[in-house]
């Protein structure tokens, strides 16, 4: 009924324009006038090309829906990410005007001209420790978070001025206590100079990170002969090829056979009028790189692939110890040295170090006490990801006035790195090739004090690693 409705309207709109004047003058005067019988057939073929075409795209739809749809999603996600561009430009405009964030290894803080920033640092150790040894409780072991540490480095005014704070939640009761606070200046490319409180430079096994060792726990020699942090200045000169330290310091941690011979068992954190420090304490320590690049060597592994590396170093520290304890009483002043050489060799897949350290300490009521400490120890990577690891570690204790046996043990292990350093699962055995005497136990490391006689221990770690 519409149809026919809208034919005959057509039709009658045909009429009249046929008979118009303006039709009349464009047909031209010699051109014969179409009849309503010609516009009828012209309607009715217009009639059957529209379906005609209809039909066609019906059938190119169907054929074509999912590229269309795919094109009209790809439109959108553009338009989108335009979208987020602008944003970000906006964001990034807003930025340069005071802050910059991001993450470079780790998370940080700038100002946009570089003169200023702040990194944080953080470090997570979770361990399992079992202990087999000769006494009435011969099986003990269990879980605890050996390092939780927090760390904020980085410059002030301009990259010469660096600093670091950091602090270390305690693995008994979890109190949190500073560890280093420090300030650097560089005088020029090769000498600078730090001063607040930090590892003394003596030993290679203490200065390198305990989140960059290459078995579970540094070794016992090194509990009882590393001197530990103190307070005081540090100058230092390095070039490509050399490096040399000298520090003046309230004075070492004597961890000597745990007995405190000298006395000054916790220079750090202490105020500057402390009693029972030094009279005087200085330490230095100076390394040659051979071969191979500085950064390789701030840990004990070499990944495949690194290339040959070779570093050799030697420390020293003398100290004598402080007259009286500050309350009228007078003692003896103690004179302490130590000394230390080491060598690193690294090649792609496998490293070995090896350290040698002695010290003497001269006490006038006790007698001469000499301490000796030898550590070998190497790693190889088997795949990729996964190093297998020994250390052999030898203390000879020679005191006058009490005689102890020599200590010796052997560990063995592996690393597998998920991520290098940042995320590592370690795990070791320990052997106890003589007995642990008081002059050598060390409970962080897992050995416990044996009793003469006693069967050799046996000590199981495992570790699990995150820095961030």
């Amino acid at each position: 009924m519409q149809r026919s409705v809208g034919l005959v309207l057509l039709v009658a709109g045909a009429s009249l324009l046929v008979d118009s004047p303006a039709f009349a003058a464009d047909a031209g005067e010699g051109s014969p006038q179409p009849t309503i019988a010609d516009l009828l057939e012209r309607i009715e073929t217009l009639e059957e090309d529209k379906t005609t075409m209809r039909g066609e795209i019906d059938e190119l739809h169907a054929q074509l829906g999912d590229t269309w749809l795919t094109e009209q999603r790809a439109d959108e996600v553009r338009n989108l990410v335009a979208d987020v561009l602008s944003d970000a430009d906006v964001r990034a405009s807003l930025l340069q005007a005071g802050l910059i964030a991001g993450w470079s290894d780790h998370f940080f803080l700038a100002s946009p001209d570089g003169r200023f920033k702040l990194q944080l640092e953080g470090q997570l150790q979770f361990r399992y420790v079992w202990n087999y040894h000769d006494l009435p409780d011969r099986y003990i072991g269990g879980f605890e978070n050996t390092r939780t540490k927090l760390a904020f480095r980085g410059h002030v005014f301009n990259r010469d001025l660096t600093y670091l704070v950091k602090g270390r939640f305690d693995r008994d009761g979890g109190g949190f206590g500073l560890e280093d606070a420090w300030v650097r200046y560089l005088l020029n490319n090769e000498w600078s100079v730090r001063a607040g409180q930090f590892k003394l430079p003596f030993g290679r096994e203490e200065l390198v990170s305990s989140a960059r060792q290459l078995a579970v726990e540094r070794s016992l020699i090194n509990e009882s002969l590393n001197l530990g942090r103190s307070q005081g200045v540090e100058l230092t000169y390095a070039n490509h090829t050399s490096r040399l330290s000298f520090a003046v310091s309230d004075a070492g941690q004597e961890q000597v056979g745990g007995f405190s011979i000298v006395g000054t068992t916790s220079p750090s954190n202490t105020p500057a009028l402390e009693p029972g420090l030094a009279e005087y304490a200085v330490t230095g320590r100076y390394e040659k790189l051979i071969a191979g690049r500085w950064a390789q060597f701030d840990d004990f592994t070499s990944p495949a692939g690194e290339q040959f590396g070779l570093l050799v170093g030697v420390g020293a520290h003398l100290q004598q110890d402080e007259f009286g304890t500050g309350f009228g009483s007078a003692r003896d002043e103690e004179l302490w040295l130590a000394w230390t050489v080491d060598a690193s060799v690294e090649w792609g897949g496998a490293s070995v170090f090896a350290s040698m350290t002695h010290h003497i300490i001269d006490d006038p009521a006790l007698g001469d006490v000499n301490v000796y400490g030898l550590v070998i120890q190497g790693g190889a990577y088997l795949t990729p990801k996964f190093e297998a690891f020994a250390r052999f570690e030898y203390g000879v204790f020679d005191f006058e006035a009490l005689d102890f046996d020599d200590v010796s043990l052997l560990t063995l292990g592996g690393n597998y790195y998920f991520d290098g350093h940042d995320a590592k699962l370690s795990a070791d055995i320990g052997f106890g090739l003589s007995q642990i005497e008081s002059a050598w136990d060390s409970d962080i490391a897992g050995w416990r004090r044996d009793l003469a006689g006693s069967e050799p221990q046996v000590v199981i770690r495992t570790q699990l690693q995150l820095l961030f």
